[in-house]
């Protein structure tokens, strides 16, 4: 501002100089006063106008403030607006999903209920004619039977008989034998055609080869009945025989044969078993 106004002082005195060179000029006395009221006058306002220009940017700044406070303060709306689209979908899948599967669900459960007692029915009506027992495998009758044999035998004061896994299969293969024919005699020794025991060569005492033969036991026990239940209550019956019936209890149920077997099998629709007893151990 200082500079301005030296400028135009430096002017008014150029042009009063201008004026005082000339002859035609008024009298030096009068024309420095109005050049320099009118310059003061003009310049005046050209000096004022400055500031209050330099007033308006300083408002026009404080505007732009303004309106980032503005921007500001809209910011936090649209944020409000995305909460709002996010718990829309939340609830709509939930309607959704909830109504349909527990309609579907509720139809499902319904048919198989209906259809149940329907098939339940059908047995009912079938007519069962005396009672099914289930399968018994006759090596537990063989087990058992052993078992409430030495019982006897050692409630009588004599000792228990040993097993022996060979005369077993003797054993068995009599049971199979009474089958067809229920007797003491058999068509082919068992012993033989099994080649179990202690071979007997009759050669050495002048007779065939033909004459010689196998020993595995001594004597044996036989049974036969439609006997039915589980194990258990067949090899009671099963050793209750033996033991009530004199005869069979004399060698059975005696210590003079310390080894045993029992065999047993089914066929037409009844139970048949062989007990073999041995005086010693001819095969093991």
């Amino acid at each position: 501002m200082k500079k301005i106004i030296i400028l135009l002082l430096w002017c008014g005195v150029l042009a009063s100089m201008v004026g005082c060179g000339g002859n035609t000029a008024p009298p030096p006395t009068e024309s420095p006063t109005t050049t320099v009221s009118e310059t003061i006058i003009t310049e005046t306002p050209i000096e004022t106008t400055p500031p209050v220009k330099a007033v308006d940017p300083t408002e026009e700044e404080k505007e732009p403030t303004t309106t980032e406070s503005k921007e500001q303060a809209t910011a936090p709306t649209v944020t409000t607006t995305e909460h709002t689209v996010t718990t829309k979908p939340k609830e709509e899948p939930k309607s959704t999903a909830t109504t349909k599967p527990t309609e579907s669900s509720a139809a499902e459960n319904t048919e198989p209920k209906e259809e149940t007692p329907s098939k339940t029915e059908a047995p009912q009506e079938e007519i069962y004619v005396g009672i099914q027992w289930p399968e018994v495998d006759p090596t537990d009758i063989e087990r058992l039977v052993i078992e409430k044999v030495n019982a006897y035998r050692i409630a009588q004061g004599d000792t228990a008989a040993t097993l022996l896994p060979g005369l077993t299969e003797v054993a068995r293969y009599r049971a199979n034998e009474l089958t067809t024919n229920f007797s003491h005699t058999s068509p082919c020794d068992a012993c033989n055609e099994l080649k179990y025991g202690e071979f007997v060569d009759m050669t050495l005492y002048g007779l065939t080869a033909e004459d010689s033969y196998y020993q595995g036991f001594n004597r044996e026990a036989i049974g036969m009945g439609d006997w039915f239940g589980t194990a258990e209550s067949m090899s009671d019956r099963i050793a209750d025989g033996f033991h009530h019936s004199k005869g069979h209890w004399s060698y059975v149920g005696s210590s003079k044969y310390p080894y045993i077997a029992v065999g047993v099998t089914k066929a037409n629709g009844k139970w048949y078993v062989c007990v073999c007893m041995s005086e010693k151990n001819y095969g093991g």
